[in-house]
């Protein structure tokens, strides 16, 4: 498990699709009338959003900024002074793990200053793990990555996550899941998110790829 400062993830590019259609979802429910096709197409996306919250995933692909205050793995010494403050020495970063995998890529690292303003990071610099879960940028061996200047937020990876760009790229039980989730809120349309998993068996089929948290 990767350990490192608390993260804020941004999605900059939303998926340009929604892992079901409103035509296999509507041969599911047995719907064959078009009154509802708002209703349906609304609960596509939501257990969409159902899903990618309880396993921590992406679905279809997309972009993310994921936004560090310091690289993970920053030591910290005391030098005694008279107010004690503590101080912290170089920070020594090992590995970054990226939220909402699977991971794709890395499109670049920016490293802001006190004024806002940024560098990209070399990419020479790092390597990205694409083939564990969750993905990763490990620095190479004696690299020393640039201290971010700014107070919050100093750090921003820019990356793609995803299991494809097209409905059959997702996993098939990932799928069933939604479509389970999805006919749970159609015949009971006063329940919560919550109940909709446990009572369609959505849950229990989305464990397997539930993730444990990065922080």
């Amino acid at each position: 498990m990767l350990h490192h400062p608390l993260y804020r993830l941004v999605e900059t590019t939303p998926p340009g699709i929604e892992p079901l259609t409103l035509d296999e979802v509507k041969t599911f429910l047995r719907v064959d009338q078009t009154n509802d096709d708002a209703l349906i197409t609304s609960l596509i996306t939501a257990a969409r959003l159902f899903c990618e919250a309880n396993t921590g995933r992406s679905l279809i692909t997309r972009s993310y900024s994921l936004f560090l205050d310091r690289w993970p793995g920053a030591r910290f010494t005391h030098r005694f002074r008279p107010e004690q403050r503590r101080i912290p020495v170089a920070p020594e970063p090992y590995a970054v793990g990226l939220p909402a995998p699977p991971l794709l890529s890395v499109t670049q690292i920016n490293i802001y200053a006190p004024d806002n303003s940024s560098m990209v990071f070399d990419a020479g610099s790092y390597f990205v793990d694409t083939a564990g879960v969750p993905g990763r940028v490990v620095l190479m061996q004696g690299a020393v990555p640039p201290l971010p200047g700014r107070v919050a937020n100093g750090i921003e990876i820019q990356f793609t996550a995803g299991y494809g760009t097209t409905e059959d790229d997702v996993p098939v039980l990932l799928r069933q899941g939604m479509l389970q989730v999805i006919a749970h809120l159609y015949e009971h349309r006063g329940d919560s998110p919550d109940q909709a998993l446990l009572a369609s068996g959505a849950a229990a089929i989305f464990q397997p790829y539930r993730l444990m948290s990065l922080s």
